[in-house]
Parts: structure tokens; sequence; C-alpha cells
């Protein structure tokens, strides 16, 4: 397990295919999306790596409903009792995993029966979990975090802002492969104009607020975050102008 900065833990035993966060706070820990199927004793270990129980699991944030985000989350909702949160509009996918589909292009389209037939896969299958709770933008979490919708990669995807600690939880809003900052992949953003806009959001709402980002996808950025933020909007701009 890595300490990106205090209280923020990247559960890296689980393997290189998504992030799985944990946020230490005064009434235990946190956990930020789940992982693939499969990925809930690692998790526990990780809990348990910092002196606590699965019983001070206080609450499981699902920041979309993606199978290498909420693959785990039926099962931990089940070892810990915990609440489980997300955007209002995303509880349909927690509850009905199987609506998830690639985007509308054309390969996009052409690979949906395939994408479905692995979904019912062990490694892949996901088990509906109904969240306890439901919230919108700019709601406040009592872990210090501010919930930021940032739809395009799935409708009700949200990031998490810690302003104090000037933290970005980013989800799949964007990802950092190879040091490069990006948007989400189009296969999988049904509506990459949204994505668009959202990460325009993150940098010109909040961008002076964030130092450090972590995403679903990629190494976290530890300082400078909202530079390379307002930098990814610059490219994005400059992109859709010459297109």
């Amino acid at each position: 397990m890595q300490e990106i900065v205090p209280d923020l833990w990247d559960v890296d035993e689980i393997g290189p295919t998504a992030h799985v966060y944990l946020w230490r706070w005064a009434e235990g820990v946190t956990i930020i999306d789940t992982g693939m199927p499969g990925s809930t004793d690692k998790i526990l270990a990780a809990v348990g790596t910092l002196g606590l129980q699965p019983s001070d699991v206080k609450r499981i944030i699902a920041t979309h409903g993606d199978v290498d985000h909420i693959g785990s989350l039926k099962a931990l909702k089940r070892a810990t009792g915990a609440p489980v949160i997300c955007h209002t509009v995303e509880k349909e996918l927690l509850e009905h995993p199987n609506r998830r589909k690639p985007a509308g292009t054309p390969l996009g389209i052409l690979i949906r029966p395939l994408f479905s037939l692995a979904m019912l896969l062990p490694q892949f299958h996901v088990e509906p979990q109904s969240p306890d709770r439901t919230h919108v933008d700019g709601d406040k979490l009592p872990e210090g975090f501010t919930i930021i919708h940032t739809p395009g990669h799935t409708p009700g995807h949200i990031s998490l802002l810690h302003p104090e600690r000037r933290i970005l939880i980013a989800g799949d809003a964007i990802h950092n492969r190879g040091g490069k900052l990006g948007a989400p992949p189009p296969l999988f953003t049904p509506d990459m104009e949204n994505a668009h806009r959202s990460i325009w959001k993150l940098a010109k709402k909040y961008g002076e607020e964030i130092d450090t980002i972590v995403c679903g996808h990629g190494n976290p950025i530890v300082s400078g975050g909202g530079a390379r933020l307002q930098g990814l909007v610059d490219h994005i701009f400059e992109a859709e102008t010459r297109a």
C-alpha cells in the first residue's frame, strides 16, 4: 500500500487495473472505489495495515459504475456494513451494472455484444448494490470532501475535492497514464462533449484549490495539479479548434 499524501492511501496490492483509495480521517476510514470483482480481501487487508477493522470503514464511495470501480462493492458492503454512496444519477448503474455500455460510436456499437458477454464471466461479473444514500453536485461529506458532478464518462460520475487539503480524487473524469493528463477514453465515454465540459469545470471552478490529483488510472500528481488541469483544458481547446 502506498501513502500518496498524509491520510490518503493507494491500495496497489489489487493490481494496475484501477486504483482504490483509502482516506483516513477522525472517525475511521473511507473507501473510494472498490476495484475489480475479487478485490475485497486485499482491500480489507489494507484497512488492517492502518490498524483498523472492517467496522472502522465509515463509508464506501463509488465515483461511477464501471466494473473496475464497483466490482467488489457488494462484497465490501457485506463485510463492513458501511453505507454506500454515489451520485443520484449513477444509482441506476449500481443497481443495474449490465446497463453500462460502450459509447455509441461505430466501434463501440460493434463491440457491445462482446462487452455484454464478457460481463457474464466471473472475473467481470458485478453484483448489483443499491446505494444507501445518493448525492448531487456541491454536497459536502463529513470526511471534508465536496461532491463534484463530472458527467461524460458516465452520467452520474463524481469527483471528490478536499479544499482544506487541496486534494482532488478524480475517478475517471481524467487519467494520468504515462505521466500525461488526459480525458477519459472515447470508446467507453458515451458523452465526450460533457466529459470535456467536466474537465473544464474542474480546472476553471476549482483549479486554484487543487494541488494533489489522484485518478482511477495512472500515477498520482502530488503537487501542481491545478496547473496540469489547466494545461489539459488548453490542449483540448486547441484540438477542438483544429478539428
